[in-house]
């Protein structure tokens, strides 16, 4: 693409794979996203979501596929990467160098930034009395806090939020939003990682849902708005959802689908009592059960199979 692109797209991710000793973090992948853009990669934990904005940032291997970043493949054009910001979750830092430090050394990787602008970004965040304390001492916010900090520093041309709202009070959400707003103004990309398709809907163009570790979905903001409330699907959350979906269709005859470790069936309050009370009596445990009425649960439920035709593949 590096000759041809349009001249609008930020990024772009062709047949992307990362696999370490022989498990795939992430399998497949392919998206595209243009200048001011902002998309939302949706997932459970361990769905892939952190490899792969680690991949696309350069900072994880890639097995397979590619990485364009303004055109430029980051295989072969490391110098690409300081047009991108990143902000993972769980941050991560020099636990025994100070705040300070750490967000020089970040900032000293980046030639327009000036050094002497450190305690203005940390001032932003309203870190400047952590200055001299080593990170080591931090709390998880305020790592948090320090990791956003750098992430907006600069003006990239693309920039990789990991959760960004996650323990967030409302005054510092208020002004990351804003951020990103501002961001997105000036021409930057922006991808965002969430469990919550809801918490980060209103900044989103578009959005991804993966699911062991493969893109499962692809929604514009149209579509998702136009999910309406309410449950959906009973669930209960097993140990050995597989064997215990089949006992649920045998002595309930209901149809179930299996969600990593949840069975989903249509029932209702009642019933699904009586089908925990079930699974009880047999010495089997139940982590949860309720009922799926969150938007990115209810998209996954529709995309998981049947259990019967699951079988069959």
């Amino acid at each position: 693409m590096s000759e041809d692109r349009e001249d609008n797209v930020v990024l772009e991710i062709k047949n992307l794979s990362v696999l370490i000793k022989d498990r795939f973090l992430v399998k497949n992948a392919n998206l595209t996203l243009k200048e001011g853009e902002c998309l939302g990669v949706i997932g459970e934990k361990k769905s892939g979501k952190t490899s792969l904005i680690k991949a696309a940032s350069g900072t994880l291997p890639i097995s397979a596929g590619q990485v364009f970043l303004l055109g430029k493949d980051i295989f072969y054009d490391k110098k690409i990467l300081t047009k991108v910001s990143t902000c993972l979750d769980p941050p991560a830092f020099f636990k025994y160098q100070s705040v300070y430090e750490n967000v020089k050394y970040v900032a000293m990787l980046n030639p327009d930034f000036k050094k002497e602008k450190v305690l203005d970004v940390l001032k932003q965040f309203g870190l400047e009395k952590k200055a001299k304390t080593k990170v080591l001492f931090l709390s998880y916010f305020e790592k948090k806090l320090m990791s956003l900090a750098i992430a907006f520093m600069t003006k990239p041309k693309i920039l990789f939020l990991d959760e960004p709202f996650k323990s967030l009070p409302k005054q510092n959400l208020y002004q990351v939003k804003q951020l990103i707003k501002d961001a997105r103004n000036n021409g930057t990309a922006v991808v965002i990682t969430s469990q919550n398709l809801e918490e980060i809907e209103e900044e989103c163009d578009s959005f991804i849902f993966m699911e062991n570790r493969v893109i499962k979905n692809t929604m514009t903001k149209e579509e998702t708005n136009s999910i309406t409330a309410g449950t959906t699907f009973a669930y209960v959350k097993v140990k050995y959802p597989h064997y215990i979906g089949k006992l649920i269709m045998e002595n309930f005859f209901l149809k179930v689908k299996i969600l990593d470790r949840k069975i989903l069936f249509d029932a209702d309050e009642q019933l699904t009592a009586q089908i925990v009370r079930f699974i009880t009596k047999r010495g089997l445990a139940v982590y949860s059960a309720g009922f799926i009425n969150k938007k990115a649960d209810k998209i996954f439920a529709d995309l998981a199979p049947y259990f019967k035709e699951e079988v069959k593949a």
